[in-house]
């Protein structure tokens, strides 16, 4: 296993195209959507006279399948000027940013995994809150599975390292990104998530929320109950407060959910919370609605939109910009060559072996002087002194028999160990999520091509 590519589009580039060209029309608290676009390109430094496709994801170590949504949108601008792009750097998420694993292939040749560490981070402080960071030295005595996973290596710790002059870890990793992505495709102009809210397009549907925050929230967790998406949680509404899908950043940098208080306070200009920032579904809404003509999602993320669509669409009577999905599966050349063994067969071929070893040469049932003895031993009373020495003639005759069949033993247990081994690497050969510049060149540069090859077909039809 490894070295196929494995891309999904959907739907075709050449329709995606189309759909950026013709976004939803419709108004908004008086503006005709068309106005709320060029106020929040014009805000962000975006073009606003230009269909914009953007894409975007956390400033993370990505696996090949993220950066399909990137060369899906530089294909799509390389062969229509009349496209721009846009890069969502989603800052605002919490938990370990600067680690990511790596395969290691054992001195038995067996297949393992290890962490590498870039930096720490602090529980519950968004990565657009930590500071930039110097990592450590690129390590150099690990028993690496591939030469192109330590090649990787030193390009990631080389590429974060040169950005260590930006001015938060979020923008350092997204300028390492661009460096690491630089073979395949251009930066595109990069649009912070938790600018958005700053917007006049964010400002506003903040107002909407503080004016009517249980409506907000209540069709909010209709449309993520209809939609049965299962990892957005629905907001809480209570008496006391109603939760609505922001962040409160406070002033240590840590993340909390907002309130319709919190909410209301930064609508007014009080000086509490320090900031506001979205959460998942009113980020992609701030993105789709004002940001961008298409927004190219991968998989998961196309699954929770659609909640996010039916929620705008019953609030604010709307519809956002389309969207599209880009993946693509690629695994580590790591071996799983040879025949599959079936670890629970091979234990039993050896338990049977080793109670009855003469099978080896019979491969039948139990052997005819085996049986005989169990049937000896069955016919004797129960207790009796023949019943005790014919169950240590038998035993006697098992371990004469083991030292005649030890080679077919041993190969029976040697399949046990190639089956335990096989189940244990099976979860290492088969991921698809390795840092994409762990991967040889030439795999990413035959998903480039290919993705290049669908945009090219897509126009010339």
């Amino acid at each position: 296993m490894g070295g196929e590519v494995q891309l999904i589009i959907e739907p075709g580039p050449a329709r995606l195209a189309e759909l950026a060209a013709d976004p939803p029309a419709g108004e908004l608290a008086g503006r005709p959507l068309s106005a709320w676009r060029k106020l929040t390109r014009d805000h962000l430094g975006l073009p606003a006279d230009v269909p914009i496709v953007a894409t975007g994801h956390q400033t993370l170590l990505w696996h090949p399948g993220i950066l399909a949504k990137y060369l899906l949108v530089e294909a799509m601008t390389a062969v229509d000027d009349r496209l721009a792009s846009a890069n969502l750097v989603v800052d605002q998420h919490t938990g370990p940013f600067g680690q990511f694993e790596v395969p290691l292939r054992r001195p038995d040749g067996s297949l393992g995994i290890t962490t590498i560490m870039l930096s720490g981070y602090r529980a519950e402080v968004p990565m657009g809150e930590h500071a930039a960071f110097d990592p450590p030295l690129a390590p150099s005595d690990l028993p690496l599975a591939l030469p192109s996973v330590g090649q990787g290596l030193e390009r990631i710790f080389g590429a974060v390292t040169a950005a260590r002059g930006e001015p938060d870890a979020a923008m350092q990793m997204a300028v390492a990104l661009d460096r690491l992505m630089s073979h395949w495709l251009a930066p595109a102009p990069k649009v912070r998530a938790s600018l958005l809210v700053g917007t006049p397009l964010g400002r506003l549907l903040v107002r909407l929320m503080a004016r009517e925050p249980d409506r907000c929230a209540r069709l909010y967790n209709e449309a993520v109950a209809s939609t049965g998406v299962r990892d957005i949680s629905p907001l809480a509404i209570s008496a006391e407060a109603v939760e609505l899908p922001l962040w409160v950043i406070d002033e240590a940098g840590r993340r909390r959910r907002a309130t319709d208080r919190d909410v209301q306070a930064w609508d007014s200009g009080q000086a509490a919370p320090t900031r506001l920032l979205p959460r998942a579904l009113l980020l992609t809404a701030l993105v789709r609605v004002g940001m961008c003509d298409v927004f190219i999602h991968g998989t998961g993320g196309a699954a929770y939109d659609r909640a996010m669509e039916l929620w705008v669409q019953r609030w604010l009577g709307i519809q956002p910009s389309p969207c599209g999905i880009a993946t693509a599966t690629l695994r580590l050349p790591l071996g799983g060559g040879g025949d599959a063994v079936d670890l629970d067969e091979a234990r039993r071929a050896v338990r049977r072996l080793w109670h009855d070893p003469q099978r080896a040469a019979r491969r039948g049932g139990a052997s005819g002087r085996k049986q005989a003895f169990l049937e000896l031993i069955v016919g004797a009373p129960r207790r009796s002194r023949r019943r005790r020495e014919l169950f240590g003639h038998m035993h006697g005759y098992l371990k004469q028999q083991r030292r005649v069949h030890a080679a077919a033993i041993g190969d029976a247990r040697g399949r046990v160990q190639t089956g335990a081994r096989q189940q244990a690497e099976a979860p290492i050969i088969a991921r698809r999520t390795w840092p994409f510049p762990l991967y040889p060149k030439e795999m990413i540069d035959r998903l480039a091509e290919e993705v290049a090859q669908l945009v090219a077909g897509g126009q010339q039809r």
